[in-house]
This record gives structure tokens, C-alpha cells and sequence, in this order.
């Protein structure tokens, strides 16, 4: 049985799903108006992880990813300005222009880094109707209140607050930035709909023309397509509050049941040992580290890390996952179609709170036991193509199609005298029974 750390209980939980055999899992997707970065990647890379393998373990996955398109403010949760918006500004696009955009460099990011599409991709904009119909029920239960038509919940009646990341009312001024509104009951009441001022944004609603707040949208998205509850409830380490706190709050008001019963959280992603911020120099998007990586090398360097501990994204880490990859396709070259135990050892491993890096160790410990079965385990578990790509140069292209032409017709000094310009480029050759191999030198 899969135990996973429950950020809820703060422990490690048996996964027992509501049903048996089944997974509802919600993701918290991208706001759609920037480049996705490498901490993005690394929360959708170990859900991937996951997913695949409880499919591998014969269960049937709902996988849920939302993506705002709507709401989700700069500053506070109910105050600044729309990030959508803002790039719309920017840009000198309109909001609709902006998110399109971006949604499809989301898609292509997750292609680029084979992680499997969701079953569900829905935008907040097209659910607009859902979230007024929600927070009316709020309204009508005395959990939210209207003031000059912005919409907030009342969090004093919802007396777990803070049960997600351990934060009590009287700690919460240490944790956000309050937006001092002497019409709110509370300073930490959070926003369900705000109104519309000079927002490009803004649709008809009881309280006036408006826009919903970013964390209402993933409480009715989740209700729609998993129901209420759910079995798993992820996202990045920033979600965890206020996002996901308010989310709690506001869907066991609506529906006085769990929202999900496993939340799980992934660990920071440091670059160079520091947390990546744009100010600091060091932001690195899926696709700056796409030019001079492959997926397969992030992923392995992803790999040496378990997923709920911070990461850090340096020179040494890429290093250690190019050689990692190196061995692995070599030993996936020279596998034989035997039958071992390995898939199960590895299955076993996992089940430990989906310990990669130990199921990595096992997989370099044993690379030359490993069957081809074995091979073809680990890449649909992990997302891996397991093939050494080389970007040649086209002269370096020309050279290696005039070897091959030569070496085919029997000319062998010509095919060598071609193999050791390339050498002199850093180019390595090497002929396999299935084609000719190219990896640089050392």
C-alpha cells in the first residue's frame, strides 16, 4: 500500500482512495501570464510521477488541472491588480490575448517535458456562472457577506482556519499583508468577488459587474469535475497558504464535508542555492532550461531530490543528472530480454512516501541487471525517453552522413579519417547494432 505525507495530518498516511481502485487528483495549474518556470516544472513533474503510477498500479486517474485565466491579483488576495491585466497592459493586448498566449506555451511546456496532459484542463473565465451560483450558497449559509459589491467569507465562521498550514488568526498579520478595509468584519476576510473598477475583466453578477477571486475558482472547479471530496489536493509550496487555507475554509462551508483528503505539497526550488526570484537574476523558465538541457536531464536531476524537500537547481545537479542519463542509455542499449525482479523492487520502493531518490539508487546500483522490460518500466514511470540527443552543428551533420555513406560502402579509412575530425570537435562515434550513436567527448 502507498503511504504519502499528508500536508493536512502532518504525518505519513496510508493512500486509501474513496474509491477503491480510483484517483481524483486537483493540481493547482498556471496563472496564465508569464512564462512557466523550473519550480512550475518541478510541482507538475512529480504529480506526472504520481499519476503514472497508480495508473502502472492498475488505478484509474481523474487528473484536474486548472488554469487561471481570471482573478488572481498581484499583492493580497483582495487587493492590487490582476496579473493578467497587468501583462495585458504591458503588452498593450487585451486579457483574452494574454491568457490564450500563455495557456499554449503551458500545453507546450508540459509536451516538451513529456508529462501527460490532464484529463481536465478548465479555465475560470468559462465557469463564471458556477462561482456566482457558489458563492450565493455562501452567502445564503452566513459564510460571506457583501460590501459595496465586493463579496468576502467570513473566516470566523469557519473555526479549523488555519488547519492546513498551522497558522492561528492571531499569527496571521505575521503571514499576509492585510488589507485594512474598515467595512470588512474582519481584516482577514478573504476575497469571493470584488468589483469591477478599471478591470478589462469584468462580468454581471447580484452584486454588480465584478471579477471572482483566485481562490473560489479552485473550489468550483474541483466540486464540477471530482466532486466534493476528492482524494488528492496538490500544488507548489506557495499554495499551501493562503491559497489552499482559504480554499478549505470556503468549500467545507459550501458543502460541510472535506474538500480532499490528501493534500500534498512539493519542496522549494532553489537556484544556486538561493530561492529564484526575477529581482534576484536567477529566474530560469521550462524553456530556458530546455535549450540547454534535455527533459530527461532535469528530470533525473529532479530525481536525486524527494519531492517534499527543497531542490537546488545548480551546475553540479545538471552535471551528476547528464551522467546519470548516460549510463542509463547505454545500459538500456545493451539490455536483454530476460525477466527479473526489478519492476517489483522498485513498485516496493515507492510505496514509502514515492521515495524517488531511492528507487533512483536501487535503478544505478542494478543498471546492468536491468532487462529491457525493465527499461521500458522505468521510462513509462518516470516520463523518461531515455535517448541521447545531440544538437550537431549542420557542417557536424554533413560529416556524420558522408561517414555513414563511406562506412556502408566499405571505405573504413575514409569512415575513420571523418571520426577523428569529429573527435577533434568533441564529437564521439560510436556504432551500435541499431545506428550510429554521437555524445560528446568526456
Amino acid at each position: 500500500m502507498l503511504k504519502i505525507f499528508n500536508s493536512l495530518g502532518k504525518k505519513l498516511e496510508d493512500f486509501k482512495p474513496l474509491k477503491d481502485k480510483k484517483a481524483g487528483i486537483y493540481v493547482c495549474g498556471p496563472t496564465v501570464y508569464s512564462p512557466d518556470h523550473l519550480g512550475h516544472a518541478r510541482t507538475w513533474i512529480f504529480f506526472d510521477w504520481l499519476r503514472r503510477y497508480l495508473k502502472l498500479e492498475g488505478y484509474k486517474v481523474n487528473f484536474v488541472q486548472n488554469i487561471t485565466d481570471a482573478g488572481h491579483l498581484t499583492g493580497d488576495s483582495d487587493v492590487g491588480e490582476d496579473k493578467i491585466e497587468a501583462q495585458a497592459r504591458k503588452e498593450k493586448k487585451t486579457p483574452q490575448e494574454i491568457a490564450r498566449y500563455y495557456e499554449a506555451e503551458y500545453l507546450s511546456d508540459l509536451a516538451s517535458l513529456n508529462i501527460l496532459l490532464p484529463d481536465k484542463n478548465p479555465r475560470a473565465t468559462d465557469h463564471i456562472k458556477d462561482i456566482i451560483q457558489y458563492i450565493e450558497v455562501l452567502i445564503e449559509k452566513k459564510h460571506a457577506y457583501e460590501v459595496d459589491g465586493n463579496v468576502y467569507f467570513d473566516i470566523s465562521t469557519s473555526p479549523a482556519y488555519g488547519k492546513l498550514s498551522g497558522l492561528k488568526l492571531d499569527q496571521l498579520r505575521e503571514a499576509v499583508r492585510i488589507n485594512a478595509d474598515p467595512k470588512k468584519k474582519n481584516p482577514f476576510d478573504f476575497a469571493l468577488w470584488l468589483r469591477a473598477d478599471k478591470q478589462l475583466q469584468k462580468w454581471p453578477s447580484p452584486w454588480g459587474e465584478g471579477y471572482p477571486g483566485w481562490h473560489i475558482e479552485c473550489s468550483v472547479m474541483a466540486l464540477k469535475y471530482l466532486g466534493q471530496p476528492f482524494d488528492i489536493h496538490g500544488g507548489g509550496p506557495d499554495n499551501k497558504f493562503p491559497h489552499h487555507e482559504n480554499e478549505i475554509a470556503q468549500s467545507e462551508a459550501f458543502a460541510d464535508k472535506p474538500l480532499a483528503r490528501y493534500w500534498l505539497h512539493t519542496g522549494v526550488l532553489l537556484i544556486n542555492g538561493q530561492k529564484m526570484a526575477k529581482s534576484a537574476g536567477n529566474f530560469v523558465t521550462v524553456k530556458d532550461a530546455l535549450r540547454e538541457n534535455s527533459a530527461d536531464t532535469i528530470k533525473i536531476a529532479f530525481m536525486n531530490n524527494h519531492w517534499q524537500k527543497p531542490l537546488n537547481w545548480d551546475k553540479d545537479a545538471i552535471l551528476e543528472a547528464k551522467k546519470t542519463l548516460t549510463r542509463l542509455v547505454r545500459a538500456k542499449e545493451q539490455a536483454q530480454p530476460i525477466v527479473t525482479g526489478f519492476k517489483t523492487e522498485i513498485s516496493q520502493i515507492l510505496q514509502d512516501d514515492f521515495n524517488v531518490p531511492r528507487a533512483l539508487a536501487v535503478i544505478m546500483k542494478n543498471i546492468s541487471k536491468l532487462s529491457r522490460d525493465d527499461f521500458s518500466y522505468i521510462e513509462e514511470l518516470f516520463g523518461l525517453k531515455l535517448e541521447e540527443v545531440m544538437k550537431l552543428t549542420a557542417d557536424q551533420e554533413d560529416l556524420l552522413k558522408e561517414r555513414n555513406k563511406v562506412r556502408a560502402a566499405g571505405d573504413y579509412p575514409k569512415a575513420d579519417e571523418i571520426r577523428k575530425k569529429l573527435e577533434e570537435q568533441g564529437i564521439m562515434i560510436e556504432d551500435t547494432p541499431t545506428g550510429t550513436r554521437t555524445y560528446r567527448k568526456g
